[in-house]
């Protein structure tokens, strides 16, 4: 069956059902416990009844005193509904007979007048209705004399059933309309319990973009839901960061994509203008060129967040000399470090499971970062070594890139691998950079099932690559803009 929608009306069947299961189990044990109470009340009243006709007799002197004075064992049986009374002779002739609605008197088996009768002697009887019922029978002395007559006392357990089922009927509609007060009740109250889980929707809901700055109350949410109340605030203060950032790289994407366009399309204006040289059309696609390449760049790297965000990357992980990159890359910066008087080294030693083409990238993007933020005279390490993995999992290659110069503030470090993100005000209108550079470094060690870490202390940054001892690529999800 399809449970409705509303968790309202959830709760208040659930209300409504639990108290009918409690209700019907009351119900079922009341009505189990009065059907044996009654039993056991009309089983001793058999056992009193013969032990009472036992004391009547022993007043009388004959059987004929029994016909003339009928009424005294008649009253034993007022008002005990079904019960049957028959006194007679040994040879079956009857002294007392108290059978209201004729049933046949079954044959059972006699006590001796000497026997106490107990609950333990009575025997089973089934009248006219059919219903199982309990009867005794026994003998008693007539005075003081040896003559005995025998007693039979019967009890039809109808009236019985019939009372229990008249008081089952009424403990169903007890236990129904229980069970409907219940789910009224847990209705009302449900309704009054979501009220601020409700209130906490409808504030969800003012929030759009222009109003990313709205919390949702803590304080006044109750315990169960502060827990989700603060996951919500959370969540609205990453997409808040996330769209400030967003909006900020727009604006500087769109600065610098324009700033080469422009260039572009000034300088062939300048040059349409008018016959040129030779030598000035050759200049002019040379800077073309490096407008171009600028260009190229930046889509190149927003091309490969978004193929690896979709598992579009396809790595080719194998056994690398480390230092034999390293070198290899260290000789490509070679002049460019020279041309900012930064001295390149390369230390240590070690293999490394990766695809050649993404480290060479993962590590040019971090020299190139760190020649960029060395001040002239300093000098940038690579060093590479043996290293246990981050998860303990056994030892890997470590690949740390350092560089002196200004400490990275300590609430720029958890966004730095963010994409869209530059740590430097002063360069947010760069060219140079477009904020991916360490978001791509971030996405290379994540496909490679490693991991990249920053440390800026006392004038040293240190970005440290750890690459496992196996190779676990693992699927890319989007990475948040953080």
């Amino acid at each position: 069956m399809r449970l409705p929608s509303s968790l309202t009306t959830r709760l208040a069947l659930a209300y409504g059902l639990a108290t009918a299961a409690i209700l019907a189990s009351v119900a079922a044990y009341l009505s189990s416990a009065l059907s044996a109470q009654l039993e056991g009340r009309d089983e001793s009243e058999l056992v009193g009844e013969v032990l009472l006709v036992r004391h009547l007799l022993r007043e009388v002197r004959s059987e004929a005193e029994i016909r003339a004075d009928t009424h005294r064992f008649a009253d034993i049986a007022m008002g005990h509904e079904g019960l049957i009374l028959v006194v007679r002779t040994r040879q079956g002739e009857p002294l007392v007979t108290l059978n209201p609605r004729n049933e046949i008197v079954p044959p059972l088996r006699v006590l001796p007048a000497t026997t106490q009768p107990e609950k333990g002697m009575l025997q089973t009887w089934r009248p006219k209705n059919g219903v199982p019922s309990r009867g005794i029978a026994a003998l008693g002395q007539l005075g003081d004399s040896d003559k005995a007559v025998e007693i039979v006392v019967l009890r039809d357990a109808g009236y019985r059933v019939a009372l229990i089922r008249e008081y089952r009927h009424q403990l169903l509609w007890a236990t129904l309309c229980g069970a409907a007060v219940a789910a009224g009740l847990g209705f009302a109250l449900a309704r009054r319990a979501l009220r601020p889980l409700r209130r906490m929707a409808a504030d969800a809901a003012a929030v759009t973009t222009s109003r990313l700055a709205t919390r949702l109350d803590v304080g006044s949410a109750p315990a169960e839901l502060r827990e989700l109340a603060a996951a919500l605030n959370d969540m609205l203060a990453r997409l808040q960061d996330s769209f400030s950032r967003l909006s900020e790289f727009s604006a500087d994407l769109a600065h610098d994509f324009r700033t080469p366009i422009s260039n572009l399309i000034g300088q062939t204006q300048v040059t349409l203008a008018q016959s040129r040289k030779t030598a000035e059309y050759e200049a002019l696609l040379e800077s073309n060129l490096e407008e171009y390449e600028r260009l190229a760049r930046m889509i190149e790297n927003m091309l490969f967040l978004a193929r690896a965000d979709h598992a579009q990357v396809a790595l080719d992980v194998r056994t690398l000399d480390a230092r034999e990159e390293l070198d290899k890359m260290a000789e490509y910066f070679e002049a460019v470090a020279a041309d900012r008087e930064v001295v390149l080294t390369v230390s240590g030693s070690a293999p490394v499971e990766a695809d050649q083409t993404l480290l060479r990238r993962a590590v040019t993007n971090l020299l190139d970062n760190a020649l960029r933020h060395a001040p002239a005279g300093s000098t940038v390490r690579v060093d590479v070594a043996r290293a246990p993995t981050a998860a303990g999992t056994g030892t890997g290659t470590s690949i740390r890139v350092s560089n002196p110069g200004p400490a990275i503030p300590p609430e720029t470090l958890p966004h730095i691998f963010g994409r869209f993100y530059r740590a430097d005000p002063s360069r947010r209108n760069s060219a140079a950079s477009t904020g991916l550079g360490l978001a791509i470094v971030d996405t290379i060690m994540r496909l490679h099932g490693g991991s990249v870490t920053v440390r800026s202390v006392d004038g040293l940054t240190v970005f440290t690559l750890q690459f496992p001892a196996e190779p676990m690529p693992v699927p890319i999800a989007p990475a948040a803009i953080s």
